[in-house]
């Protein structure tokens, strides 16, 4: 092979042009559809340019998404580098005076006030050093800035400091401002796109998302892809299944109140277990070879052993297997198990499980929850690819090991008979300072990524009553970025501490970023706006005590408020005034009715540590099954019932609408869920506008039911199935009429036996109308609900053909031939649009097509190994010119 083999097209492209389509994508931020249309145009101009390339070379776009999805990136070490560095870093290139006000920039990127929407640290980089840029057109290519991407990790690893400088200084020399802009976000691992990665991966290839869930590791994903026929898709997603070595994304859990464990289906069979506070981690196995796969994708077979002779974890695995099992991926977690009192650690502790060494306290303990794979055999996914009920799974995973206490164990699991086992396991976790419990339907399939698919997290955290909250003052608060929602990111919350002189002291005891809706976290940020100080221009009094973490802003407590904060546990630091911190912090709500002086003590703080163990659960109060609420407490089928609610409880029509339409004339609907962008009373609203009524509770003489937004409520009754459910979207759109309107089963969520029956005489199983005329829109989604591909044989196609267009085809002419092109790939991509198959296996030819200037010695020898009519380039020329199948006779060679 030649040594232009190892050519890669996408490498050649230059980093300019590449950085002109992120500069689009990011205006266009919100706007979805001209994003993807803008990126899509992009990957396809990079692949036709590589089809015309006549040389040989590797068509992968992995060094383009690997840019695109920085924060996918595995094949390069982590470059170890966030703002702060990078600020300090370019102020020392730049040799800028560190007190002068572009180095202060750089350095509190956070604090300047930029007119742009780009409050980034890239963004206030370009602004700041965009006139010292020297370089005005760009001249590095993709290959270029991988290849400096490769040096940065390169020389982090190394730790070699001057090589980073140098790297850094070569960058700015070779970049444009804007270029810079967009490599300091590719650094940082954010591009600021608002685009997923899902999307990203749909706009490169239909299966590209299937495959990266299968395996979250870039690299393969474009290797598998890169010969695939975007437009057709010809590798459908079931061709990518789950492999050995290449980490599965894993399947989440739904967050559950368990005062709603009503909610869980009647007809369903549960199992509730332990939740583990530890790592979620995959082990896979084949041979005795073994990799570990983090959350997210990363490997830690280094730490924990590759074999059954090195490691942390990997030499204790030896006789645990069944001799049966020749290679496996499990799922679990990664729990700290501590050699002494023999029992389970937990995060909040002073070790990182991923990071434990031979001489620490803890040694890792993996706790198996579920199999992915078992010997060669893919059990996950919908039944259609192989997949397998939870239960059918653990049957698997119960035979594939032994349990080791300290070393490998199953998660104990328990049938649940009614929600008070659920309630009691709950209890018991909370008795023993768990973090929780995990519900899971026993028949559920397991989908990588997917979280509403049959598996429930419950934690006291989520019940009011079980956590002790705490009332805190706010002392400081951090600089955001993005400052729409005001100019605080987090807040450090304090208790007060009156001293026996009388003086009062705040001590800090943690921050806290989330809990506050944008409009509640604006308010607050306009409240304390007006008093706090920066703490670099002016440092805090020694009334507040902060320690470590200093705030960008400090607030005198006289003119702050009391934050209601709920955290799930405390654990030891020396960051802050207190001993102990709040682990997992989240604000409940703003006490605006409590004084400033009537906050939580530091003697009411330290006597919820008066333990002095390493973590203190905050759960402190059991659930009462009166807590639970109000309706049977068994998980049994009732029998059904339907509601009957007074008329006076009912809901109040809005009175004021005018009726503009007979659509709904004189019908009952009843709004099951609304959505965030059209409320209830506004979808009583346009009920009314077409004559209709609402209805609180849908009974017999209800028409049908309108859902929203997929609640737990909602998905119960699409799935009983004895409602005729309808989407909001389908009622927002409803069309003013004089005459009632009539439902599609297209238009359904759910269908009721009556009127599915009513239905079958005007539409068939996939809801087509027999009588009325099809547009696009109705066809798509006919087509969506066949579940099985239809496959037509080049002889029904050649029909249906002749059917559609007679004898003149300018469509599909190269329908009846089977090719194999040597040369061009772009006439491969034409005669594969224009109807032909292309194939590797020369039995099955009609023609073989090679270049004009084949030579002699070249065409005797295909002669002597293809069957078919041998021809030259021009005769598919021709037939592309012409539109039509050209006669062949004069081509042949």
């Amino acid at each position: 092979m030649s040594a232009l083999s190892n050519i890669v097209p996408a490498n050649l492209i230059l980093f300019g042009d590449l950085c002109t389509i992120l500069e689009q994508l990011y205006k266009k931020k919100r706007q979805r559809q001209e994003q993807n249309k803008i990126l899509a145009t992009f990957l396809n101009d990079v692949r036709l340019n590589a089809a015309n390339n006549k040389d040989e070379k590797d068509v992968t776009l992995f060094p383009i998404l690997r840019l695109l999805m920085p924060q996918c990136e595995r094949e390069r070490n982590a470059y170890n580098l966030k703002e702060k560095k990078l600020g300090n870093l370019l102020v020392k290139v730049l040799s800028l005076t560190p007190q002068s006000p572009d180095a202060q920039k750089l350095k509190n990127f956070s604090s300047v006030h930029n007119s742009s929407q780009e409050g980034d640290f890239a963004g206030i980089a370009y602004f700041v050093l965009k006139s010292r840029f020297v370089q005005k057109s760009s001249i590095l290519t993709i290959g270029d800035i991988n290849e400096i991407l490769d040096n940065i990790a390169r020389a982090d690893v190394e730790n070699k400091g001057v090589l980073l400088d140098e790297v850094f200084s070569y960058a700015m020399k070779k970049l444009t401002a804007i270029e810079f802009k967009w490599f300091l976000r590719i650094i940082l691992k954010n591009l600021k796109l608002e685009m997923s990665e899902n999307r990203i991966l749909a706009t490169f290839h239909p299966n590209a998302v299937d495959l990266y869930q299968n395996c979250t590791n870039l690299l393969k994903v474009c290797d598998e892809l890169k010969n695939s026929d975007v437009p057709s898709g010809t590798k459908s997603s079931e061709h990518f299944g789950v492999k050995l070595f290449f980490a599965v994304k894993p399947m989440l859990s739904e967050r559950l109140d368990v005062t709603d464990v009503h909610q869980l289906s009647a007809n369903v069979t549960y199992h509730v277990e332990d939740k583990f506070d530890g790592e979620r981690f995959q082990i896979h196995m084949e041979n005795g070879i073994f990799e570990y796969f983090s959350r997210n994708s990363y490997t830690f077979s280094k730490n924990y052993g590759r074999t059954y002779d090195s490691g942390l974890l990997t030499p204790y695995f030896k006789d645990c297997f069944s001799s049966d099992a020749r290679n496996f991926i499990i799922d679990g977690e990664m729990m700290g198990w501590h050699k002494k009192d023999q029992c389970f650690g937990c995060k909040g502790m002073s070790y990182d499980i991923k990071k434990i060494t031979e001489n620490s306290s803890f040694r890792p303990c993996y706790c198996a929850f579920d199999i992915l794979y078992y010997n060669g055999k893919s059990l996950i996914g919908s039944p259609d690819k192989g997949g397998l009920p939870l239960n059918e799974r653990l049957k698997i995973l119960d035979a594939l090991f032994t349990d080791v206490p300290g070393v490998i164990q199953h998660s104990k699991r328990t049938i649940v008979k009614n929600s008070t086992d659920i309630l009691n396991a709950l209890n018991a976790a909370i008795d023993n300072q768990d973090e929780g419990v995990v519900v899971k339907d026993v028949n559920s399939y397991y989908y990588p990524n997917k979280r509403n698919a049959g598996w429930y997290k419950i934690k006291p955290e989520y019940t009011d009553d079980t956590m002790e909250d705490l009332d805190l003052v706010v002392i400081g608060a951090d600089e955001a970025e993005n400052k729409r929602q005001g100019r605080a990111k987090s807040f450090h919350v304090a208790c007060i501490d009156t001293k026996p002189d009388g003086s009062v002291q705040h001590v800090c005891v943690g921050r806290v970023a989330s809990g506050l809706a944008h409009e509640e976290r604006a308010r607050v940020c306009a409240l304390l706006e007006r008093e706090w100080r920066d703490t670099r221009r002016a440092p805090p009094p020694p009334a507040l005590l902060f320690n470590k973490e200093l705030p960008d802003f400090w607030v005198p407590p006289e003119h702050s408020v009391v934050f209601q904060v709920r955290a799930t546990e405390l654990v030891r630091s020396a960051g802050y005034g207190a001993r102990y911190t709040l682990r997992f912090p989240r604000v409940m709500r703003v006490r605006g009715d409590k004084p400033v002086g009537d906050a939580m003590t530091l003697h009411e703080f330290n006597k919820l540590v008066s333990t002095r163990s390493p973590v203190i659960k905050l759960s402190k109060k059991r659930v009462n099954e009166s807590q639970l609420n109000e309706v049977s407490t068994t998980l049994r089928k009732r029998t059904a019932k339907l509601p009957q609610v007074p008329e006076r409880f009912r809901t109040k029509t809005v009175g004021d609408v005018p009726v503009v339409s007979k659509a709904l004339l004189d019908r009952k609907l009843c709004i099951i869920s609304d959505e965030d962008d059209c409320k209830k009373v506004d979808l009583i609203r346009i009920i009314e506008s077409h004559g209709g009524k609402h209805v609180e509770n849908p009974g017999p003489d209800t028409w049908c039911c309108i859902v929203g937004k997929l609640t737990p409520l909602a998905k119960k009754r699409i799935e009983l199935q004895e409602l005729d459910i309808i989407t909001s979207s389908w009622l927002r759109s409803l069309p003013a009429s004089d005459t009632p309107c009539s439902l599609s089963p297209l238009d359904m969520l759910s269908i009721k036996k009556d009127t599915r029956r009513q239905l079958s005489v005007t539409y068939d199983s996939f809801g087509d109308s027999y009588k009325d005329e099809v547009d696009e829109n109705t066809l798509k989604k006919c087509l969506q609900n066949m579940e099985s591909s239809i496959y037509l044989t080049t002889k029904e196609k050649l029909k249906l053909d002749k059917q559609l267009f007679g004898d003149n085809n300018p469509f599909s002419f190269l329908r009846s031939c089977t090719l194999h092109i040597i040369g061009n790939r772009l006439h491969v991509l034409l005669a594969k649009m224009y109807g032909a198959s292309i194939n590797d296996d020369f039995s099955s030819l009609t023609h073989f097509v090679i270049p004009k200037d084949t030579t002699n010695e070249d065409l005797e020898a295909y002669k002597i190994k293809i069957n078919a009519k041998i021809v030259s380039i021009e005769w598919l020329n021709m037939c592309f010119h012409h539109k039509r199948l050209v006669n062949d006779l004069e081509y042949l060679m």
